[in-house]
């Protein structure tokens, strides 16, 4: 027990520690992304904050059917984005700016085609300065070292980057989960049921006419796990494996929660619940054992 204690100890101590990182235009941008994206989570996530969220975002209260179980959803992909951001950011930022520039530009369509025209303005702007920073100067790629962390991360990110395969593509690729998964209507459709004809309006209201979110939902669910997959590879290459184990394990352990919520859907939401939290497990051990 007292191993154990001292492990932890040894362990946090070197997570937590950025006397050796170097603070470069690179690293101070994605740390500002990171931090953004993390604040907006925390306060949809929180219920006395969301409010506040849904002032400056309405057009993901209308992406997300003010539902609470699709917010807890969308909080822990982004965080599972935002937390593997500040893994890469810590030894390898620039590379880290040029794996993650797919998912930047996939947020941007996401505000666009959610109708938050503004808010694709500004991520636009932040894309841009991603990209500067990630090729200027040109970035040297440290040599890779397979340790057992960076091994089952691997694992993990190629889960990440599958999962999100369909959902950004969409068309006729997305379309097929659906016919094989046809639970997931309800959650990225907007008239899961039929009722409005094609599925290409919203509810809002008797009648009328709207604008669907549909593809807006797909682009954000897809993106975190794009963004989070090419954030943790960029973690991979920079020597980060066993720092990032420990900073996913939250986003985990909601999505295992999330799944948990939707168990009367489907068996496998039930099992994705049970599979997320096995993953988390032994992710924390890989984190743990230096």
């Amino acid at each position: 027990q007292v191993h154990f204690k001292r492990q932890l100890s040894k362990t946090l101590m070197s997570l937590f520690d950025m006397q050796s990182m170097e603070w470069t235009p690179a690293a101070c941008l994605l740390a500002f992304i990171a931090g953004m994206l993390t604040l907006s989570t925390s306060m949809l996530m929180f219920s006395c904050l969301r409010s506040g969220f849904y002032k400056m975002e309405p057009h993901t209260q209308k992406v997300l059917k003010n539902s609470r179980t699709y917010e807890m959803s969308h909080c822990g992909h982004a965080l599972l984005w935002s937390l593997a951001m500040v893994a890469g950011l810590i030894a390898g930022a620039q590379v880290t700016c040029v794996l993650t520039l797919p998912s930047m530009v996939l947020w941007v369509r996401f505000h666009y085609s959610a109708g938050g025209k503004p808010h694709a303005v500004l991520n636009f702007a932040l894309t841009v300065a991603v990209a500067y920073y990630g090729f200027v100067p040109f970035p040297t790629v440290p040599p890779l070292e397979w340790t057992p962390a960076a091994i089952w991360m691997t694992f993990i990110a190629l889960q990440c980057l599958l999962a999100s395969l369909a959902q950004v593509v969409g068309g006729k690729c997305v379309d097929a989960v659906y016919e094989g998964r046809p639970y997931l209507k309800k959650q990225f459709f907007d008239d899961p049921e039929g009722l409005l004809g094609d599925g290409l309006l919203s509810d809002v209201g008797s009648g009328e006419k709207g604008k669907g979110y549909r593809r807006a939902r797909e682009l954000a669910f897809g993106t975190h796990l794009l963004g989070g997959a090419c954030c943790m590879a960029a973690a991979i290459i920079s020597g980060e494996a066993q720092d990032l184990c420990l900073l996913i394990v939250l986003p985990m352990i909601i999505n295992g929660y999330v799944h948990w919520l939707q168990r009367d859907e489907h068996w496998e939401q039930k099992f994705g619940a049970i599979f997320s939290w096995v993953l988390a497990v032994v992710t924390v051990g890989f984190g743990i054992v230096r």
